[in-house]
């Protein structure tokens, strides 16, 4: 009888351990550890929750979110959003660090590039399928930005909403284009823009530039230079993500580069012009290669200003496919890991109303004037409303976002690179262009260089 009884008290125990498994693996996903096979129920707090929100500190942005936080607000009146700008460098460099230390608000701002390389599902809340299932996700974001916020488990974790679409472009002065009798819509290939650009350019009475036609100051230039590279159809030759080897000792690289150290050599681009962001609005340059977001910037910052945004043309002819993005980076909007309760539920509405609702977050920027930011949205039913207003409803902010978008998405190319984009592009690619333009090296001495750097740092990575 004793043996019967211990027998049966581990059959017991085995069923309920056997239980105890379903119960975890097939669960609401309120559980901790819990497998979650469907949408949470997601209900509206019941009494004040607040989330603390980082988000990248520029003044367009930080107008355009203090808009939406009343917006949200209104909609759910017991959650209070805190935005807290920080600073784009500190953001990049607190972002993950915070997460290890147990630290993070509740709601992160970072940028996908930043995540290469890591297990997002080890750092994030899941997005899917807490607020909906993976293929819903889909229907509402498209498919490029979410690479770097998919995890291990195939779930993401993160919400791509925005780029500002670095060197998808020229930001311009539009006074400048009339008063040299450019017309901007014309222009279709770097010919184009060299024909453009010489005739925009003003001169001293000594033969030095008064007023550049083009700058090519800041970090746009390298990721430009790098899609310049792909549009000849150089990429697997440029990078080779088996081997991990770089290769910029090859004519396209060259001719890429021989195309910007044009601009200098005609002296239509003074190098020495200064910040761009100071050289641009005091009209020292007419065309300024960078993304539609500073077309937001310039207005915001300088009102006055009338500009425009033309769209990177393709290289080397108007007849080559477009290739824009070999580095790109999403804007996209993360749940701490740590939330729980009331709180999940708050972080876990405002994520799904950005996502369900996107007139009341992307209209804000576009129909604000001046413009608070314009770029390119990675949410598909944003645009798919763009696409079904009239010319009326739109203006040419919102119409930029459309272009940029259509256009500009389906033409990013990413490399499969390990090396982040602050180093490859501002650490790295721009500095040495720079000394290129400068004179302090030739651009075969640039091309052996990021050759061997660059390779050497792939190889680092993958260790």
């Amino acid at each position: 009888m004793k043996h019967l009884r211990i027998k049966g008290i581990i059959m017991i125990v085995l069923i309920l351990a056997a239980l105890g498994s379903v119960i975890v693996l097939t669960g609401s996903g309120k559980e901790k550890g819990a497998v979650m096979e469907g949408p949470m129920e997601i209900t509206e707090p019941t009494s004040k929750v607040t989330l603390n929100w980082w988000f990248q500190d520029w003044a367009g942005g930080v107008g355009w979110m203090n808009d939406y936080v009343v917006v949200f607000e209104k909609n759910h009146p017991n959650i209070d959003l805190n935005l807290i700008p920080v600073p784009f460098n500190d953001l990049y460099a607190k972002l993950i660090p915070s997460i290890s230390q147990g630290n993070e608000p509740e709601i992160l701002y970072g940028y996908d590039e930043w995540l290469v390389g890591k297990d997002v599902s080890k750092l994030f809340y899941p997005l899917t399928p807490t607020i909906m299932s993976v293929a819903e996700f889909k229907e509402h974001i498209y498919e490029a930005p979410l690479k770097n916020v998919t995890g291990s488990d195939g779930n993401f974790y993160g919400m791509p909403w925005a780029t500002g679409a670095n060197a998808f472009g020229f930001v311009y002065h539009k006074d400048l284009f009339r008063e040299a009798g450019v017309d901007a819509t014309k222009i279709k290939s770097w010919d184009d823009i060299k024909a453009a650009a010489k005739k925009l350019t003003k001169y001293n009475k000594d033969g030095s530039i008064a007023r550049s036609g083009i700058l090519f100051s800041y970090t746009e230039a390298a990721n430009a230079l790098l899609d310049m590279i792909q549009m000849q159809g150089a990429r697997n030759k440029m990078f080779n993500p088996s081997t991990l080897e770089w290769n910029f000792k090859i004519p396209e690289a060259k001719k890429a580069m021989e195309t910007f150290q044009w601009f200098v050599d005609n002296k239509i681009y003074d190098p020495e012009a200064g910040d761009p962001f100071t050289t641009f609005p005091n009209k020292l340059g007419v065309m300024l290669l960078i993304g539609p977001w500073d077309v937001g910037l310039a207005m915001t910052q300088f009102p006055e200003l009338e500009v425009g945004y033309i769209l990177m043309p393709p290289f080397p002819t108007a007849d080559t496919k477009l290739v824009l993005g070999s580095i790109v980076s999403y804007g996209s909007l993360f749940v701490s890991k740590r939330v729980e309760g009331q709180t999940r539920n708050a972080a876990l509405i405002f994520i799904r109303d950005i996502m369900t609702k996107p007139t009341e977050l992307y209209d804000i920027p576009f129909y604000h004037v001046p413009p608070y930011w314009v770029g390119a949205v990675c949410n598909k039913k944003y645009i798919g409303e763009l696409m079904s207003r009239s010319d009326n409803e739109m203006n040419e902010f919102s119409q930029t976002c459309l272009t940029a978008t259509n256009k500009g998405l389906p033409a990013v190319n990413v490399l499969e690179t390990k090396v982040s984009e602050p180093i490859i592009i501002r650490q790295v690619i721009h500095p040495e262009m720079e000394n290129v333009f400068l004179g302090k090296k030739s651009i075969d001495q640039m091309m052996d260089y990021l050759t061997s750097y660059l390779t050497q740092q792939e190889k680092q990575l993958a260790e």
